[in-house]
């Protein structure tokens, strides 16, 4: 097994998912418990993908390792952990509140070996916590950590369900966020409202990224919104493409809006005059 076979994808506590190498050969299984090689300390997780298909670019790049599975030992550490992180964030909550920052804290994350603890909040500027991090760290007696998130990373730690009834698409399945603008919301003829595009994070959905390539793919073989065409011996104008269910609205020139299914629509239609 090559180097590149050897990278394993794996989730954390917050849904964080990051690559390591089992230099080690390890047996692994998809929903096996790993200890790994973290900074400064050991981490625990959940193995996802092995092993992982990835770019060129992630090849190059130097990863941390995975340790061994973990044991009977490691599993009791990490639940005392857990019992720990609640009683941290209520400390840590009480002290903020008792030093007024305008912050807001939203998780606790004990390092398995309990030599680091992070604490991530949100905040609409930046905060100067020296104090509390003096507080935190006389209280634990360990590495303190105060990690600003965005709205997203919070989303994706919190969880949630989304407007279309499914869990959150960034706590199950979406490492990196990219950049998504409103010009992909377009491209879908979306109506540009913000309660129906944002997603529990307050921003645009993620989900316009990921279904870009395949509405982009299927709205190619047909003329963009707007399109002036003649169908059906009228003359009209394309309001909207639905792919799923698989219809076009033209609303004709005497203001008549009706819908067609996309067979009867194909090689039926002539352009004439392209929307820019």
């Amino acid at each position: 097994m090559s180097n590149d076979d050897k990278l394993v994808k794996i989730k954390f506590q917050g849904c964080r998912r990051e690559l390591f190498r089992n230099n080690m050969d390890f047996p692994i299984k998809n929903d096996d418990t790993l200890i790994v090689d973290a900074e400064r300390g050991e981490d625990i997780g959940i193995a996802i993908t092995y092993p992982v298909e990835k770019s060129a670019n992630e090849a190059d790049n130097d990863k941390s390792t995975v340790l061994r599975k973990a044991n009977f030992q490691d599993l009791e550490k990490y639940n005392e952990n857990k019992l720990r992180q609640k009683i941290a964030f209520d400390f840590c909550q009480l002290r903020i509140e008792e030093l007024q920052l305008p912050m807001k804290l939203i998780d606790v994350e004990y390092r398995l070996d309990r030599k680091k603890i992070i604490f991530f909040f949100t905040a609409e500027d930046r905060i100067d916590f020296r104090e509390l991090v003096k507080i935190l760290a006389a209280e634990y007696k360990t590495r303190i950590e105060m990690r600003q998130i965005s709205s997203r990373e919070e989303a994706r730690r919190i969880g949630g369900i989304g407007p279309c009834g499914e869990p959150v698409c960034c706590r199950q399945f979406i490492d990196d966020f990219e950049p998504i603008s409103t010009q992909l919301v377009k491209e879908q003829n979306l109506p540009m409202n913000p309660t129906k595009i944002s997603g529990l994070c307050g921003k645009l959905k993620c989900c316009f990224r990921y279904e870009h390539d395949f509405y982009k793919e299927v709205l190619e073989k047909y003329p963009s919104y707007g399109t002036k065409v003649s169908f059906k011996e009228q003359s009209g104008t394309i309001e909207k493409i639905d792919i799923f269910q698989r219809a076009v609205t033209i609303k004709f020139d005497n203001d008549e809006i009706t819908e067609f299914p996309l067979s009867e629509f194909d090689n039926n239609y002539k352009v004439i005059n392209q929307n820019n």
